[in-house]
């Protein structure tokens, strides 16, 4: 009977279909890339570059049955809604977060220093069929080389949980195939002005610069000031033209890949590692085995806080750590989690850590 009504509803709603928008509630500006959460903690979806909800989004939201639905995007306040306000509504405004910073000024050392080092809080999640599998946070520097700008990390702290009741992607006897991609993200070279340039072709305005395809010109991100200093949000990879990558018996689609910083500078130019405040990327995979005929959904949100900023002759940490890789056992002194010194720091959705609490396990020795 409750798969009559779904049809019936979603039937219903193909003829009244209105596309539901989401703007800054101060600039009336669209807000592009917004994560929308069930009150079971799970990940429905994402709007579009230009702030909208899909069709395909839509017929999610009203299968997920859920009572109220959470909206998230980096640079605003969380942002709750009932369903009964998503169906009497078109268009919801988000509050950005307000907080302007201090820029940072980090000088061009020339001297004996080799990297530049941000110490960071990084929290990493990944969700599988809307389930969440892996939680993971730490405290990680990362070592930025001044020459060549490559990037390698290491964790001071962490702590790691994992869902087992989720099954991996594979499981017959012994033979298991793991799909993780939790953990600390890599630091993008997309994170400069001139490497942004060299990928992508840059409209630039007064008020903002619109980030394009230089195939086809299609809008993919922009960069733009805000109260906090300079946001960047960008769609690399997008639903119309997804990544299909084959290998170890595995085959996946990368079906989005979404990025949000902040700045600390006001000048477009000037974005890069020696300014970064904060940085967010989100990947949404379809994956299965090779003989498999059903794929799992995994939604992976990796991000950045930034805490502080030092230079070094060299990399004086012992041990380094590899990007997207579940350390399997918590180690930490203090709650560091609770003491996180970042403008844009917010608590996940309360779904979504009521479950973590309910259902995920701590990974110690």
């Amino acid at each position: 009977m409750k798969k009559c009504y779904f049809a019936f509803v979603l039937l219903l709603h193909s003829f009244i279909y209105s596309q539901h928008g989401i703007k800054d509630a101060v600039s009336l500006e669209s807000v592009p890339f917004v994560e929308i959460y069930s009150d079971k903690g799970n990940l429905i979806g994402s709007t579009d570059v230009d702030g909208l909800l899909s069709k395909d989004l839509e017929d999610k939201i009203l299968l997920a049955n859920a009572k109220t639905l959470t909206f998230v995007n980096s640079f605003y306040q969380n942002k709750v809604v009932t369903m009964d306000d998503f169906n009497s509504n078109i268009v919801f405004k988000m509050n950005p977060i307000v907080n302007a910073l201090k820029e940072v000024v980090v000088s061009n050392k020339k001297d004996k220093n080799q990297y530049l080092v941000l110490k960071t809080y990084v929290r990493s999640l990944q969700i599988n069929n809307d389930r969440v599998h892996y939680f993971m946070d730490g405290i990680v520097e990362y070592y930025i080389s001044l020459k060549t700008r490559k990037v390698k990390l290491k964790f001071l702290s962490n702590r790691s949980f994992e869902n087992k009741s989720i099954r991996q992607l594979k499981e017959k006897g012994f033979s298991r195939i793991y799909f993780q991609i939790v953990g600390a993200p890599m630091l993008s070279e997309i994170l400069d002005y001139n490497k942004l340039n060299d990928n992508y072709g840059l409209q630039k305005s007064a008020v903002d610069v619109k980030i394009k395809n230089k195939g086809d010109d299609s809008l993919k991100g922009s960069l733009y000031l805000n109260p906090n200093g300079t946001s960047l949000t960008l769609g690399i990879i997008t639903d119309d033209k997804p990544k299909v990558m084959k290998g170890l018996g595995v085959e996946n689609i990368l079906n989005n890949y979404t990025i949000n910083s902040l700045f600390s500078n006001k000048e477009f130019v000037d974005i890069g590692f020696d300014s970064l405040v904060y940085f967010k990327e989100t990947h949404n995979y379809d994956i299965k085995a090779k003989k498999d005929k059903v794929t799992q959904k995994v939604d992976a949100t990796h991000e950045v806080f930034v805490l502080g900023y030092r230079f070094s002759e060299e990399i004086d940490a012992k041990g380094l750590d590899s990007n997207y890789s579940l350390i399997h056992s918590s180690t930490y002194q203090d709650n560091y989690w609770e003491h996180v010194n970042n403008a844009l720091f917010q608590p996940l959705p309360t779904a979504l850590e009521k479950y973590i609490a309910e259902n995920l396990t701590e990974m110690k020795k």
